[in-house]
This record gives structure tokens, C-alpha cells and sequence, in this order.
């Protein structure tokens, strides 16, 4: 019988991020049609006769496309750290992870194998920092949020071989490790993992 799971991890910021996102969005716009403009003219003024007359106009419309270009640039590449969620997909033992742009545009970040996780846990815990700290793992973190958002704590995933591994960072629910642990070893979590129902009371006493 299938499994199947689905959460997603949203921005905690998303309403204030999609505001900024719709004003980059209109200043790209805006910057890319100048550049376009200014190329065209630099285009229309390539000296081919009148070298002298039309040459100083040429990089000067050219020069300013140019800039314009390099704010477009700059601006697209803020755009796409701003109101970033992830989606996690479980479906019978492979964890599909997704970032999401703005809700509506997505980019697969990996698809991970149950019998290619190594260990499992939680971030809050010593043999996260251990983990995180070895020289062969590189950390690849799939949430936008410093703290995770009431119901849900970080949860790190272990996976590769010996030549490097991969260490990834999730901000979901237990119910989500829980489906994993039903296609992995019961060795792959952690030894000191506690359930967070019990951690939640030990932190509130």
C-alpha cells in the first residue's frame, strides 16, 4: 500500500515578502525594457558612416543600457531570496523537496531515497552540530524561517556515500519523520532523539 504524505514550510514573513516581491517584480520590468530601449538606440546609432558624430552617442546609449542591465541583474537576484517556501513531498519511501518562488514558481532541490539516509534527527540536538561540522558534509538548508513555526521543530537528514555527504535541513512536523522511519532501520534516528511532545513538556516545567 502507497504512502503518502504532504506539508509545506512557508515563509513566516510571507505577507510583508510578497509585497516586497510585487515592487522587485515591477523594477525589474522597469530596468529590463530601459535596457532594451537603450541597446535599441545604441544599435540604430552604430557608426557605419559618420564614425565621429554617432560614436559618442553609441556608448553613451550603450553605456546606460549596460547599467540599466546591471540593476536588472541585481534586482532579479534579491527577487528570488524573497518570500522562498519549500514543499515536502513523502511518497513511499522518497522524499521529494521543492522550493517554492512566490507560491507560483517552483524548483526542485532533490529527490531523497529512504535507503540512501544515513541518520536522522533533530537539529536541536549535539550530532547536528557534529554532524554539521565534519569536513566531508556540506549543509543544504530547505526553510526560510530562524525559528520554526509553532507545531513544527528542524529536522536533519543525513544522506550520501563516503566521498561526501549531505546534510539537509527541514522545518516540519514529527508526523513526517515518523512515515520515514517506516522505510528506513530503526538505527538511522539518532540515539538521543526525544518524541517533541515530551520535549515540549520538559520546556515548559
Amino acid at each position: 500500500m502507497d504512502v503518502f504524505y504532504e506539508e509545506s514550510a512557508i515563509n513566516a514573513n510571507s505577507a510583508k515578502n510578497e509585497k516586497r516581491y510585487k515592487v522587485l517584480n515591477v523594477g525589474t520590468i522597469f530596468f529590463m525594457t530601459l535596457a532594451i530601449f537603450f541597446f535599441f538606440l545604441a544599435i540604430m546609432l552604430f557608426p557605419v558612416k559618420n564614425v565621429k558624430e554617432s560614436l559618442g552617442l553609441t556608448i553613451f546609449f550603450g553605456g546606460n543600457g549596460a547599467v540599466f542591465l546591471l540593476f536588472w541583474f541585481i534586482l532579479s537576484r534579491i527577487k528570488k531570496r524573497i518570500n522562498v517556501s519549500y514543499d515536502y513531498t513523502f511518497v513511499s519511501g522518497e522524499l521529494r523537496i521543492i522550493k517554492v518562488f512566490n507560491v507560483n514558481k517552483r524548483k526542485r532541490v532533490d529527490v531523497i531515497h529512504c535507503d540512501e539516509i544515513l541518520q536522522m534527527g533533530d537539529a536541536d540536538n549535539p550530532s547536528y552540530e557534529r554532524l554539521r561540522s565534519a569536513p566531508n558534509t556540506k549543509e543544504i538548508i530547505c526553510t526560510s524561517n530562524y525559528e520554526p513555526m509553532e507545531g513544527k521543530f528542524f529536522m536533519y537528514l543525513l544522506v550520501g556515500g563516503n566521498q561526501m555527504k549531505y546534510l539537509f535541513l527541514l522545518e516540519c512536523r514529527e508526523q513526517l519523520l515518523m512515515q520515514l522511519l517506516k522505510f528506513t532501520r530503526r538505527s538511522v534516528l539518532e540515539s538521543d532523539y526525544v518524541m517533541q511532545e515530551k520535549k515540549q513538556k520538559k520546556t515548559t516545567v
